[in-house]
């Protein structure tokens, strides 16, 4: 109860600070003389003003075009995350056509959806790419202190990580009720009142891993361990590029043989089975405790996307175009590797399958990195050869806005989810219709929430952020504009994402 009102009272306080930021700055009639003129202390008073942080979202740096085609990735990646999600939240609940629910787990359309974490390995790639982009870009400009990038990554991500986590350990509790409400929602709201830290820590995946809070959250820590790498690998590349190479080459080769490895010595299976023992209870299962939420075991679509920052890094203001027949090929080429990995999953689907370790074990170490080497090939044909469509789709302006509210949206997104299983009173028949319009729903509301979460925490806690670090501001300025290019589940390619 008491952490109920605590939140109650903070939630208070950002909406008066919000409504008395908004109306200061609404009521300064600033000129374009006096904006650049301001004061820290006229700066401070429109951190929250929902005005002033309206603007950013539709902002885009143009320093590289090339880039651009990462917003609309990003999209759709989440929305495909938050669809799958749907699928395996309501699959979680009692189903009277169960029998034909399964036959679609190995069906191609069902892959999309039952493997569909795949578009999750997304995200580290566009993380591990733009994160050595950015730092290589900077280091040829000014080197910055990595302890001081870290801790900037840990403040840009934290306080609207805070709030949901707080949100699901206290009223998340009193949004609904139902049959499964105490077995759902109240088990998770327990969770995150007792292991509220181990997020905060970025340790979850980690430490308490059973009783995790918010299950989706396992992506952050991974995120961050790797940032954490990538930040002195970079540091190395710049210094001493053959070596800094070289030990790039290696990690990626770890983190390629450390699955393989798991499935061998543990004689696990080569993909995570989103069946029902999985769904209803995903912290305990031994493959996502073992293998799918752990840093070391995730860790290659990231550093094959640092491989790629690296491409475009060299890159950069280059005006070559692929050949059409190079570009063609490549294109091809990344389409069939895509199809091939996600469909290839319906295999271990097949109840007559006979299991092979070996064989898990190299599905288990190659499907995470082909799809990795797939995406690559598609972004470098998009912006570098003569694929205008997909550049032109996926650069699309709309995409630069929704692709700033990725990160809220992925943290919010499951509340919905978890909400509309635990109400839920009977079995049902369920198809893809009905489960693709509640997604479709999913998506609206975890947007909308987004958008909020954006203009009262997550743009005004940067702002303050940003104004706190200001002295050196040739520093601070320098590293802010490295981080806030890198971050891929809270924002966007070019200025302050997941």
């Amino acid at each position: 109860m008491v952490l109920n009102h605590f939140l109650s009272l903070v939630a208070g306080i950002i909406g008066i600070l919000v409504l008395s930021s908004s109306t200061y700055d609404a009521l300064r009639n600033y000129s374009q003389d006096k904006l650049k003129e301001r004061s820290p202390l006229t700066k401070l008073a429109v951190v929250f003003s929902i005005k002033h942080n309206y603007k950013k979202l539709s902002h885009c740096d143009e320093t590289n075009s090339a880039l651009k085609i990462l917003y609309g990735m990003r999209v759709f990646c989440i929305l495909m995350i938050i669809m799958d999600h749907r699928f395996g939240t309501h699959l979680s609940s009692a189903i009277l056509n169960f029998n034909e629910v399964e036959e679609n787990y190995r069906s191609a359309f069902g892959s999309l959806f039952f493997h569909g974490d795949l578009f999750v390995d997304s995200f580290f790639i566009l993380s591990g790419l733009l994160v050595t982009y950015c730092l290589l870009v900077q280091y040829d400009k000014r080197f910055i202190n990595p302890g001081l990038l870290i801790f900037l990554r840990y403040v840009r991500l934290t306080p609207v990580y805070a709030f949901a986590i707080f949100y699901y350990a206290t009223l998340f509790n009193y949004s609904g009720f139902g049959p499964m409400w105490k077995i759902i929602v109240s088990a998770e709201v327990q969770d995150c009142r007792e292991n509220w830290w181990t997020n905060l820590l970025y340790i979850s995946n980690y430490v308490n891993t059973e009783h995790m809070c918010m299950v989706h959250s396992w992506y952050l820590p991974c995120d961050f361990h790797y940032f954490i790498i990538a930040v002195l690998l970079c540091i190395i590349i710049h210094r001493e590029k053959k070596i800094g190479l070289v030990l790039l080459a290696v990690t990626t080769f770890v983190s390629i043989l450390i699955p393989f490895v798991i499935a061998v010595v543990y004689t696990r299976p080569a993909v995570l089975h989103f069946y029902p023992n999985f769904l209803r209870q995903p912290k305990t299962h031994a493959d996502f405790v073992l293998t799918y939420s752990k840093s070391h075991a995730r860790a290659s679509p990231y550093f094959i996307g640092m491989i790629a920052g690296y491409l475009f890094y060299r890159m950069r203001g280059s005006e070559k175009i692929l050949k059409r027949v190079y570009s063609d090929s490549i294109l091809s080429l990344s389409l069939v590797l895509l199809a091939t990995t996600i469909l290839t999953g319906t295999i271990f689907y097949d109840p007559y399958y006979e299991y092979n370790a070996v064989e898990s074990a190299f599905y288990a170490a190659f499907h995470r990195t082909l799809w990795a080497m797939g995406s690559i090939g598609l972004l470098y044909v998009a912006s570098y050869g003569r694929a205008s469509l997909i550049y032109n789709f996926l650069s699309w302006k709309p995409w630069v806005p929704l692709s700033k509210l990725v990160y809220g949206a992925y943290l919010m997104h499951m509340q919905f989810q978890l909400r509309a299983v635990a109400r839920k009173g009977a079995a049902d028949v369920t198809t893809y219709f009905d489960i693709i319009s509640l997604a479709l729903s999913d998506i609206c509301l975890s947007f909308a929430t987004a958008f909020v979460l954006y203009l009262t925490i997550e743009a005004p806690f940067r702002n303050i952020f940003s104004l706190l670090l200001a002295p050196p501001k040739s520093l601070v300025k320098s590293a802010e504009s490295v981080e806030q290019q890198n971050n891929s589940v809270s924002d966007t390619t070019c200025d302050s994402h997941l």
